[in-house]
C-alpha cells in the first residue's frame, strides 16, 4: 500500500477488499472449491486466472481484438494499393 492516500479512507479500502473477496469466493463456489476460514482472507491477495476454454474464450481463442484486426486490414489494403501503383 502507498504511504499516503489522497482521496480514499480506510473504510473504503476495507469495503473494496470485501468486494474482491466476495467475488473470488463466488467463483470458488461455482467451481466447487472448498475455501476454509484461513484461505478466505487469502482471497483478497490472490488473483483469479483460469486457463480453461470458458474463461480464456475472450483472449486466446478469439485472437486479436477488433481494433487490431481493423488496423491489420487497413495496412493490408495500403500494401495492395502500393503494389497496384507499381504495375
Amino acid at each position: 500500500m502507498k504511504p499516503t492516500r489522497k482521496n480514499r479512507n480506510q473504510a473504503f479500502v476495507r469495503h473494496q477488499r470485501r468486494v474482491a473477496i466476495a467475488r473470488k469466493n463466488k467463483i470458488a463456489k461455482q467451481t466447487h472449491w472448498f475455501v476454509n476460514d484461513e484461505q478466505y482472507v487469502r482471497l483478497s491477495k490472490n488473483k483469479v486466472h483460469c486457463s480453461c476454454p470458458l474463461c480464456s474464450e475472450k483472449t486466446s481463442l478469439i485472437g486479436f481484438p477488433k481494433s487490431q484486426i481493423i488496423r491489420l486490414q487497413n495496412q493490408a489494403e495500403q500494401i495492395r494499393d502500393c503494389h497496384k501503383g507499381e504495375h
